[in-house]
């Protein structure tokens, strides 16, 4: 299992599926809007985390600042603490 350290929050993130085309003519440089924070599930974190979290917590983030590692062919996704907007109880 990947271990997070230095104020990591290792997180259960899907990204958002690509929707069917649906037939609409848009713009070549039309950008669909996006939620700028998101709420995901805690799966891990680093030893020296302040905020209060525990396994399987939701936190909202802002997925802006969410980063994607590869290890072994095995994705995860990680948030620095500072990015965590709050804990939901």
């Amino acid at each position: 299992m990947f271990k997070p350290v230095n104020r990591h929050i290792l997180v259960d993130y899907s990204p958002p599926e690509a929707k069917p085309e649906s037939g609409i003519l848009l713009p070549d440089d039309y950008v669909a809007p996006t939620e700028d924070y998101v709420t995901v599930n805690v799966l891990g974190w680093a030893d020296d985390v302040v905020i209060p979290v525990h396994e399987e917590a939701q936190v909202i983030i802002d997925k802006k600042m969410l980063e994607k590692i590869t290890v072994e062919h095995s994705n995860y996704y990680l948030i620095l603490e500072n990015y965590v907007i709050g804990v939901i109880d």
